[in-house]
């Protein structure tokens, strides 16, 4: 299975690559012909290329994601260091290498990468995203917090207003804040009243909270909001967390105060 970097390469626009021997039959295919060999045959003549300085741009970016591909973070570290400084404006690439960085320990690279990106592009969701996935597994959610909220206000009549600030209102949910996190998303739904999104993400908190009843109405309210060919999808949830809320009340102490009077008077 491919890695999240690799899926990044190919979310920034670059053909497919590991399909290309689908269309042969296992007979066709010698025994040795394993998907790491076929990595290993594409990726030779790419490095030769980039040896020689003339490998094409999109030659570099599949030799990237080759080198994913066959587990040399080292080597996919090296080319994106050289294609994020030659691109600077392909925040994409810079975000790549900030997570290539965090899954090899080296948190204050990875924090370095991102902050470049928030340098020029300050209010970059994504940016923020892996900020704060960085900061929270460093214990510095208080300070993650108080720059998300700054940034939050800044962006609330721009596009990322919406993005930024389901992101606190998370931020503040995962630093066990939930009343914040509620007055967050009830913001957002005030604040963009055709958006399902902070509708739906506050009926999460309450069904993950017990609050069955509670999160069915907001699903229902989120409902109104999407279009019609998705809203069968939205009635399935609430039924089910309509089914799960009335299993949790039966189990609860007024359920089984009521069937205990149910076996009393069939006595």
């Amino acid at each position: 299975m491919l890695n999240k970097p690799i899926a990044a390469v190919a979310a920034i626009g670059l053909a497919g690559l590991g399909g290309w021997w689908l269309g042969h039959t296992s007979k066709q295919i010698e025994a040795a012909e394993t998907p790491q060999t076929a990595f290993k045959q594409r990726r030779a003549p790419l490095e030769a290329k980039l040896k020689g300085g003339t490998a094409s741009d999109a030659e570099q970016l599949q030799l990237l994601k080759l080198r994913l591909a066959l587990g040399d973070k080292s080597g996919a570290l090296g080319l994106l260091e050289t294609l994020s400084d030659q691109r600077p404006e392909n925040w994409q690439l810079r975000l790549m290498l900030a997570d290539l960085r965090r899954q090899q320990q080296d948190q204050s690279g990875a924090e370095r990468e991102i902050r470049q990106v928030l340098n020029v592009k300050p209010l970059q969701p994504e940016a923020w995203q892996q900020l704060s996935q960085l900061q929270l597994n460093q214990g510095k959610g208080a300070q993650l917090e108080a720059q998300l909220k700054s940034s939050a206000v800044i962006a609330k009549t721009k596009p990322e207003g919406l993005p930024l600030g389901l992101l606190l209102a998370d931020v503040q949910q995962r630093r066990q804040q939930s009343k914040s996190a509620e007055n967050t998303y009830r913001d957002l739904i005030g604040r963009y009243p055709e958006d399902p999104r902070p509708l739906l993400a506050l009926a999460l908190q309450k069904q993950e909270a017990g609050e069955g009843e509670a999160a069915v109405a907001l699903i229902r309210e989120a409902r109104q909001r999407v279009p019609e060919k998705s809203r069968p999808v939205l009635d399935q949830v609430a039924a089910s967390w309509m089914v799960k809320s009335v299993r949790q009340q039966a189990q609860g102490p007024t359920g089984r105060a009521l069937a205990a009077g149910a076996v009393g008077l069939s006595n």
